[in-house]
């Protein structure tokens, strides 16, 4: 009995420690950092656009692959729709005058093990990885103001140990760091025009 408890126990730890609230939220914040900044400050805009995931021919074509851009379509909605709807009550530019930033993700590039295969094959098969464009786009200029690439990749060994939540996780990576680079950008005021 006590040897099948010691691993059940390493394993908990294991995966315990790869979620971790404090080290998610520092490496969130440090990918957000690393992209590269739009051309005006987010606070500008009082509206907001978030369209539907748009995906690569070879996302969109894979069954499995569109499932999973999907899946992370429905995380961004969730964490971005309410932040919209409060930065857009907060704004003090008149509604009818206030400028539109349209934001269109993209996946580019998507692997993502699947629980199933993860417990048959184990770190076998392979990292998950997924690349997304963040197009911010003037509504009114049609000019695009960023377009940081977002990715991240679970190692296979990470994968096999956490029985697949290190592959899964990832959506929510992308998802967060997305969020978070609207944030960190949003905080910036917009230069004061010259008379």
């Amino acid at each position: 009995m006590k040897r099948l408890v010691i691993p059940v126990v390493v394993i908990a730890v294991l995966a315990g420690c790869a979620s971790d609230p404090g080290r998610r939220d520092r490496i969130i914040k440090e990918q957000s950092e690393r992209l590269p900044a739009p051309t005006v400050p987010l606070s500008s805009y009082a509206k907001f656009d978030l369209k539907p995931i748009a995906m690569v021919e070879s996302v969109g074509n894979d069954e499995a692959k569109a499932a999973v851009a999907k899946d992370l379509e429905r995380r961004m909605q969730e964490r971005m729709q309410p932040m919209f709807a409060q930065w857009s009550a907060d704004s003090s530019s008149a509604a009818s005058t206030a400028k539109m930033l349209i934001v269109q993700p993209r996946v580019t590039r998507l692997r993502v093990v699947s629980g199933g295969l993860r417990a048959i094959a184990g770190a076998w098969a392979g990292e998950s990885s997924i690349a997304m464009d963040l197009e911010l786009r003037d509504a009114g200029t049609g000019a695009i103001v960023a377009n940081p690439s977002i990715s991240r990749s679970a190692d296979a060994a990470a994968g096999a140990w956490s029985f697949g939540a290190a592959d899964q996780n990832l959506l929510s990576y992308i998802a967060d760091i997305a969020c978070q680079y609207l944030q960190d950008h949003r905080a910036q005021k917009p230069r004061a025009e010259k008379p």
